[in-house]
């Protein structure tokens, strides 16, 4: 994962994910934003076990407030593309590449 304080610093890392970004969302408080990128679907699940929406969860459970059950998936891309498809759009993106973008703020 490549964390980005800002638009204008992914900006200068990776032009082609910035103006993808702008053209899908537009201009906006969003670019003020952290935003997180993630090369693959791999990278992002992992992360999301690890670190992020699961680490506090117990993999006995059986609801995970909306999100996959990670028991039920054999590999990091399924439960990636899981995880995009079932998240909250308003600050999950995931390009045609399979590169996941977040955001602390939302896009708009």
């Amino acid at each position: 994962m490549a964390l980005y304080n800002s638009f204008a610093e992914l900006k200068a890392d990776k032009p082609e994910l910035a103006q993808e970004l702008l053209d899908v969302f537009g201009k906006g408080e969003w670019q003020e934003s952290n935003l997180s990128v993630y090369d693959t679907l791999e990278d992002f699940a992992y992360y999301e076990l690890t670190e992020g929406w699961y680490i506090d969860k117990h993999f006995d459970q059986q609801d995970y407030n909306g999100a996959p059950n990670p028991i039920d998936y054999i590999d990091l891309e399924s439960l990636g593309e899981a995880l995009v498809q079932n998240g909250d759009e308003s600050y999950i993106y995931s390009t045609e590449s399979d590169q996941v973008v977040t955001t602390d703020w939302g896009w708009s």
